[in-house]
């Protein structure tokens, strides 16, 4: 499921800045502070709402009034499938490096994930909140699409992923996988930077070897 997130911002900010200036321009006798705040009232709350989903529950002063984790990011990923993960011949066994871009708000997260045969997207998800924790944990489904070149053996398919998160500010992660085409396994990922929007597993092999030419 595609969660229309722009759109849905775009939709709260306008019907806002509509009603009041409407409610501005109908002739009501806006005579007092009162009256005057009520006006302005539902487009400050849209601009509030929209702040808040972007920026605001993720900044030092306001982070703490949630439970919801910070991923977005660039992310360095290592897959390790079960030995009674169903891998054809010729597959990759594992472990199996790969690269992870997340982007997020307070409402909304997309996970893409690079291997060197294959890229993944999240299609819907959820956070979870486990019993007496202090953060909460994310689900997400995802649709794998193999290159070309390894689609004889191994077809596109879907698959689900939990993240185990311990602090707000993770730079580690951890958590397990499983697909419709009976493999599974455990994963553990590192925060590289903040950074997102590479296209493939290679522009993401470039972009770091770029990085750590430019380090000092």
């Amino acid at each position: 499921m595609t969660r229309p997130t722009a759109p849905v911002r775009l939709a709260i900010l306008a019907v806002g800045i509509v009603y009041s200036i409407i409610l501005y321009l109908s002739g009501v006798e806006l005579d007092s502070f009162f009256k005057r705040l009520a006006a302005v009232l539902p487009a400050l709350g849209a601009i509030a709402v929209t702040f808040w989903d972007v920026l605001l529950w993720r900044m030092p002063l306001f982070k703490h009034l949630t439970r919801r984790p910070r991923i977005d990011g660039l992310w360095s990923v290592e897959l390790t499938p079960t030995a009674e993960s169903h891998i054809p011949p010729g597959g990759n066994k594992g472990p199996i490096p790969a690269y992870m871009t997340v982007s997020q708000s307070y409402w909304s997260v997309h996970v893409r994930q690079f291997t060197a045969e294959s890229s993944s997207r999240s299609r819907t998800f959820f956070w979870w909140q486990a019993n007496g924790a202090d953060i909460e944990c994310l689900t997400f489904i995802y649709e794998n699409d193999p290159k070309q070149s390894h689609q004889h053996r191994s077809g596109r398919h879907v698959g689900t992923c939990v993240f185990d998160i311990a602090t707000r500010s993770p730079r580690l992660l951890s958590g397990v996988y499983f697909t419709d085409r009976y493999t599974k396994g455990d994963l553990e990922a590192q925060l590289i930077d903040r950074t997102k929007g590479y296209s493939s597993f290679d522009d993401i092999e470039n972009y770091i070897n770029m990085r750590k030419q430019v380090a000092p």
